[in-house]
Order: C-alpha cells, then structure tokens, then sequence
C-alpha cells in the first residue's frame, strides 16, 4: 500500500463516530483519497470492523499480485489390459475335420504316447496340451523339417534345444525331440508364471488365455507371452493347437515309458 493510502486510512480513523451520520468534508476528502491510491476493500477491512472504530493490525500484510494456486487432479489408474483370448470354435471348420480323421486313422499317432506321458508328467505339463503341439508341428512325423530349419516331432530349432540341454544333431530322434520340446514348453511356462506371479499355481490349471499366449511364444518366441497382437500365422496356429487340444487326436492311450 502507498503512504498516501495509508494517511487517507489515518484520516478516516480519527473521524468520531458522531460524524459518520452526517461526514463532514474531512471525512469524504479521506475516502475519495482511500479510492484514489487504490486501497482495495481487504486492505480496507485490515484497519476497520464494521463500525469503523476498530483496528485489525494482527492480519499479515501481503504484497504483489495473489498467487493462483491450482490443484493438479491426480492421475487415474491404469487399468490393466485384459489378456488377449482367441476365439477358438465350437465346432471345427470341414479342414480340420477332415484332418482329423485322416490321423486317427493312421496307427502312428499312438506311437509317442509313452514318451509324451513321461516327460509331460516329469515336468507338470498337460500330456494333451504336448501331444497337441506336435500334432499341430509335424502331424507325428519324425523326420520333418521346416523351411526355417525347426526338426522333428516337435519342431525345434538346433540352438533351442541346446539352450534346453539337449543336442540339436538329435532332434530326428523321437525321445530327444519330445524332450526338447517339452522342456522349451516347461521354460515358457516358468516365465508366464513368473510375469503373471503364479507362484503355487499348477501348470496343469493355467487359465485358458494363459494357455494361448504360451502356444503362441511356443511358435513366435518368448516375448508373445505379453504381445496383445498376434501375426495373422500365430493367431491360427494358436487356433490350431487347440483344435487338435478338443479333437480326438490329443487322446493318450499308452501309459507313460
């Protein structure tokens, strides 16, 4: 506040209150004086109660421009996604059908069911979900071999199965393959639990959507576990498996070697 201002608020403070009724000139010159310099009603209610007769020194006088405080809302929470779940159908499209009952036909599909109880159960894994995969990999041909150099039943690559303590120069042989194979499942499985915090968990009662991304890493790698997109050949491979999954094909009917 300016020095006139405040010898304005001087003048109107030694007014008597018999003057208030009828202010004499004195009185009109201090308040044209106190609208003059600027002296706000706040600065004003500082020095006078409502009768005009009371000073309120204690209030702390504040200078410059008021400060805008504006409260930031916090943030909402992120949801977190909602795992990606293929649609797998009810009733398998005629190819698969058709497929299907070309393998039950052919005694070689029964052929692995020890070796595929063995190891399936040595390591917690679903005997079905291995047999599954292989159906889907090689349609139980032992020799096969793809483009991208994956072997065998399973369709492992050479430096995967070394990676899984198996040598890559076996996986033509049945029992090696199969035992790669599961073991990269079993390896899969350890991260999604792991990144899901499944910790007590049995492999054997993953959610089904769980089931899905670790077929889909089983075919694209690792970092599918999370992916929410899919190539277009993972998603029907995913599909695939677990047609063969729900189909006849995946039934064990010899016990474990």
């Amino acid at each position: 506040m300016q020095a006139s201002a405040y010898l304005a608020a001087v003048l109107v403070f030694a007014v008597p209150t018999s003057a208030l009724t009828n202010p004499p000139p004195e009185t009109l010159l201090a308040l044209h004086s106190v609208q003059a310099f600027g002296l706000s009603g706040m600065e004003f209610a500082r020095y006078f109660d409502a009768s005009g007769r009371h000073a309120f020194l204690n209030i702390p006088q504040t200078t410059g421009k008021p400060v805008l405080v504006r409260s930031r809302p916090k943030p909402l929470p992120k949801a977190a996604p909602a795992p990606f779940t293929l649609e797998i159908p009810a009733v398998p499209p005629q190819p698969f059908e058709r497929t299907f009952d070309r393998l039950i036909s052919q005694p070689r599909i029964d052929g692995y069911d020890g070796l595929i109880t063995r190891y399936a159960r040595s390591a917690g894994l679903d005997a079905r979900l291995v047999k599954s995969v292989i159906a889907a990999e090689s349609e139980f041909t032992a020799r096969a071999k793809s483009p991208a150099g994956a072997l065998g039943l399973m369709q492992v690559m050479p430096a995967t199965s070394e990676e899984m303590g198996v040598s890559g120069k076996a996986l033509y042989e049945p029992e090696a393959n199969i035992r790669a194979g599961t073991l990269y499942l079993v390896h899969l499985f350890e991260r999604a639990w792991r990144k899901y915090h499944l910790k007590g968990v049995a492999y054997a009662d993953a959610p089904a959507w769980l089931v899905q991304r670790i077929v889909a890493a089983y075919n694209a790698g690792p970092r599918f576990l999370a992916h929410r997109r899919l190539y277009r050949q993972t998603r029907e491979y995913v599909k695939k498996v677990l047609l063969f999954y729900r189909s006849k094909v995946s039934e064990l009917r010899v016990a474990a070697l």
